[in-house]
């Protein structure tokens, strides 16, 4: 991959397929209109994502020469001069701010705020412990936030504490394995030494919990909207297993150390790939057929 593509980290835009989920969950992706905006704020969230990630890897570059993967980093190993990358930071910020508006201001506000959140991170919250737990999965949050606000779709309480929930123990696993790999002396990745490992599996567990509770409710109350269609109300109520056996397998394959990078687990992990999969089939065919 040419250096300058790396430096976008294009492997990490599936994380905004988030914008997704609102309008998905509430059955709209069969609405020309609705996917045609849902996929332009995929786009925009992909642009303000690798402004984010050039910000970081700009303030970080002394920081990543001393971890053993991330020196690889274009910046970090000189691939990219800084000069070039604040040229891209540019390049990418003025389409974004311009496209952002055709979507409403509730999107542009959301869009703002995770890049505020992405700076804000990489400035000054990421190294302080917990709290940049939070941060991340804070943006995790708005990207679904995102999705309803380009999609003008309601967000239920149960929607928001289940991404929340997700977001809280993807990141959380991924400290897990930065600790049992690296340690908490890194000098790379300086707040593990805040962290202690049963305190981020107590989290894990958790989060874990809320999640799948959370889901359990929300999928019981859209089946019980469900009168008319006892199908898709049974449907729904049967996507409760295969999202509990996704967020288990997570949990424990995260408490042994092997979530430093969630995005490589997920993608390789037969059994998550099995289960993510039978959930969407099985929750697309109740909701839409």
């Amino acid at each position: 991959m040419p250096p300058t593509l790396q430096l976008l980290r294009p492997h990490q835009y599936a994380k905004n397929l988030l914008v997704f989920a609102a309008p998905g969950a509430a059955g709209r992706l069969d609405e020309a209109d609705i996917v045609a905006s849902t996929v332009l704020a995929f786009v925009l969230f992909c642009a303000v994502s690798s402004a984010g990630y050039i910000v970081n890897d700009i303030l970080d570059a002394d920081a990543d020469r001393l971890h053993p993967t991330k020196r690889n980093r274009p910046i970090a190993s000189g691939a990219v001069s800084v000069g070039r990358a604040i040229t891209i930071l540019l390049l990418l910020g003025t389409p974004t701010v311009m496209l952002s508006v055709a979507l409403g201001w509730d999107f542009v506000a959301s869009l703002a705020g995770y890049g505020a959140i992405s700076v804000t991170y990489s400035t000054v919250l990421k190294r302080i412990p917990w709290v940049e737990l939070l941060a991340v999965s804070a943006g995790f949050l708005v990207r679904a936030v995102g999705g309803g606000t380009a999609t003008d779709t309601p967000i239920s309480g149960w929607f928001l504490m289940v991404v929340s929930a997700g977001a809280l123990l993807v990141i959380t696993g991924k400290r897990l394995g930065e600790l049992l790999t690296l340690g908490a002396s890194s000098e790379s990745r300086k707040v593990l030494a805040g962290y202690q490992l049963f305190h981020l599996r107590l989290v894990a567990v958790a989060a874990s919990a809320c999640a799948v509770g959370g889901y359990a409710a929300w999928a019981a109350a859209e089946a019980n909207n469900r009168t008319n269609d006892a199908d898709g109300s049974f449907l729904l109520r049967l996507t409760v297993v295969p999202f509990a056996l996704a967020i288990g397998r997570y949990f424990v394959l995260s408490w042994r150390g092997a979530g430093e990078t969630p995005e490589t687990l997920m993608a390789r992990d037969l059994l998550m790939l099995v289960t993510g999969v039978s959930w969407v089939i099985v929750y697309s065919i109740g909701l839409y057929v």
